[in-house]
């Protein structure tokens, strides 16, 4: 039974908490200051979800909240945590947004009942806002459709800028800030001419935004970086390695870019990650032969993790083995094996067959709070602590 809600009352603790059989993980977010990975799961065929919460600091599972419908979708952003630490925000229905509050589900809103995908959406205060541009509070029972959409830019992959108190996000090949509160644009910047190849990516913070160019060969990858406080470009920057592989924003606004040298009809050659702060290249670690593999299985996680206070990062290389790294000055701080679970029998064949085992076993890194280590795909969850310690392993029941 869930504990009584309240203002100063934590999530709670139930007293055995089960993950629901064949439910697959869709995403996954780290709580803004605890050990705590909320995961968003879904078993289609039984057109049932649940969303649970993870805790890192005991290795235990904290409560499951189980939601009618499928629960979460594949695309990175859709699981969030209120800044207070209370409330969840995640994908429903597809295309819906529901409201887990300290683990009792409240009820959901619909903005855009047409669109065949999620709902994006950022916090503002005790409200949400979509890129549909509709400003609304979820309240106990709601199951809404009807919204009065403000006449802003078409944003798409929307974030909150804290500091400017306004929304971010892509409008095209460019980016555009917008003020739901004011209800005016703050700015429109069209990014014409360098980078103008890619696509805007947004940091979590909503203060910086990178646009990746990709070149064609033997020239470099370029990046070019936005002032999200004020929209305007700071400037093209050179990766050390001329192919970019990924990119991995911090929660504070740092960028992490894997690079390689491509050869043709070779092997990769001089793998690097360059660290940027302030669209600013500061760190680079050299990886050698040694690279990083991510299985992608969840839009929120992949071989590369920040630390929640952005001074560490946590590498998977080979696909198995975690590297831990000093953010700022590239220095190994710890490294350890940390295999994944094989796949159980008994679960859908679009998840068993996805995988090749010539490229080892599904699971990507995310990091929380408290110095753990997770390791998660959409069917375990396995926490670590930073001297390659297994505190606990999750799998899916079948």
């Amino acid at each position: 039974m869930n504990s009584p809600r309240g203002a100063d009352h934590p999530w709670p603790r139930q007293d055995h908490p089960k993950w629901p059989r064949r439910c697959l993980i869709e995403n996954a977010a780290v709580h803004p200051h605890e050990p705590w990975l909320a995961v968003a799961c879904s078993d289609d065929a039984a057109e049932l979800g649940a969303i649970l919460v993870f805790d890192a600091l005991t290795g235990s599972l904290r409560s499951t909240t189980a939601i009618d419908g499928t629960v979460g979708w594949s695309d990175r952003g859709l699981l969030r945590w209120h800044p207070d630490g209370l409330r969840l925000g995640t994908n429903v229905s597809t295309n819906g947004i529901g409201l887990v509050d300290r683990g009792e589900y409240v009820g959901a809103a619909f903005p855009d009942e047409t669109r065949d995908g999620g709902v994006r959406y950022v916090w503002i205060g005790d409200d949400m806002f979509t890129d549909t541009g509709a400003l609304f509070r979820i309240q106990q029972g709601d199951w809404r459709f009807d919204f009065e959409p403000l006449d802003m830019p078409e944003l798409q992959a929307i974030e909150w800028n804290a500091t400017g108190k306004f929304v971010v996000g892509r409008v095209g090949s460019g980016v555009a800030a917008f003020d739901p509160i004011a209800q005016r644009v703050v700015y429109e910047q069209a990014l014409a001419g360098p980078g103008e190849r890619g696509t805007p990516d947004w940091s979590p913070d909503g203060r910086w935004c990178v646009r990746r160019e990709f070149a064609v060969h033997p020239a470099s990858d370029r990046l070019l970086f936005v002032d999200g406080d004020t929209g305007r470009v700071h400037g093209v920057r050179t990766p050390s390695s001329p192919r970019i592989d990924e990119i991995v924003w911090s929660p504070g606004g740092a960028l992490a870019v894997s690079g390689y040298v491509h050869h043709i009809g070779g092997q990769r050659t001089e793998r690097r990650v360059d660290v940027f702060r302030d669209g600013e290249r500061r760190t680079t670690i050299l990886l050698g032969a040694r690279a990083i593999q991510a299985s992608h299985g969840i839009a929120d996680a992949c071989g590369i993790a920040w630390s929640p206070t952005g001074d560490g990062l946590a590498l998977l290389l080979d696909g198995q083995r975690v590297q831990i790294h000093d953010a700022s000055t590239g220095r190994v701080l710890a490294g350890f094996d940390a295999p994944a679970p094989p796949i159980p029998a008994g679960l859908p064949d679009h998840y068993t067959n996805a995988h090749r085992p010539d490229v080892g076993r599904p699971g990507d890194l995310m990091w929380t709070h408290h110095q753990r280590i997770i390791r998660i795909a959409p069917h375990f969850v396995g926490m670590w602590s930073m001297d390659g310690s297994k505190l606990a392993e999750f799998v899916v029941p079948t």
